[in-house]
């Protein structure tokens, strides 16, 4: 059994030192060969990230530019080769793995036609486990009105303060659900066969909704498996950002999804 993880690092060293320590500990508590590439987009007053002393195979790629999240991930993916690996894990560097993380993902399994499994990622932020991002695909109108949210840094601010209460609720049930969150991806081999590398356009955000419709559209379940547990430290990297770009991003994000798989 071959995993793959692919993670994606900005001016955020103590965390990914962190992550790195969680990803060998599961590594060594599971029967799979597991490798990580780690894409450095910190620009000014980069470190040195040291992966010698690991127990496990890791290539550094210093891009030190800033890439954006799926920008970087298909840089380090056009640079390697995703077609030994069972599971191919994108990951931000503000997660931490459980000792269990990897056996489960192996335990688990999946029948053919899943592309995308998505794990419960426990916010301790939040205290509750923030995934599936959703769990039926969003209407043409809802996206149209998510993307006039983000036109204005008064509008977000509003529905910031707001998402929370709104998003609390019943837990669904393990199963077939729309998209997971973007912190902590699990793809299979079959999602590379059927929709090819990462090819996401956008900077940052709109990413969950690109894999979601890439999967639909290739015929790919999205399935929630909660049995698989990761901690999410909650956005160390995008917490930096003004708010302006944040929306910015946001906006080209859902434009780009609206444009391209709504028409």
């Amino acid at each position: 059994m071959e995993i793959a993880v692919f993670c994606v690092n900005y001016n955020s060293y103590d965390s990914l030192r962190g992550f790195l320590a969680s990803v060998e500990e599961a590594a060594g508590n599971c029967a799979a060969s597991v490798c990580v590439y780690i894409a450095d987009n910190t620009e000014v007053n980069a470190e040195r990230i040291s992966v010698e002393n690991l127990r496990i195979k890791a290539q550094v790629f210093a891009f030190n530019e800033n890439l954006g999240y799926f920008g970087a991930v298909r840089r380090m993916m056009q640079e390697t080769d995703v077609t030994p690996y069972d599971y191919v894990i994108i990951s931000n560097v503000d997660v931490l793995l459980v000792p269990s993380t990897f056996s489960s993902v192996i335990s688990a399994g999946h029948g053919d036609g899943v592309g995308w499994i998505a794990p419960q990622i426990y916010s301790l932020e939040k205290g509750r486990d923030i995934n599936p991002q959703a769990v039926n695909r969003y209407s043409k109108r809802k996206l149209k009105m998510l993307r006039l949210m983000f036109s204005s840094v008064l509008l977000t601010s509003i529905y910031r303060l707001t998402f929370s209460r709104r998003s609390r609720g019943s837990r669904p049930k393990p199963g077939r659900v729309y998209a997971g969150h973007g912190s902590f991806i699990i793809l299979t081999k079959e999602y590379f066969q059927r929709c090819g590398l990462i090819d996401y356009p956008n900077f940052l955000y709109g990413e969950e909704l690109y894999l979601a419709e890439q999967c639909r559209i290739h015929g790919l379940a999205v399935c929630y498996v909660p049995a698989i547990v990761v901690k999410d430290m909650e956005h160390v990297s995008t917490k930096k950002l003004c708010r302006r770009f944040y929306c910015r991003c946001n906006y080209a994000g859902l434009d780009h999804i609206l444009k391209t798989y709504y028409r």
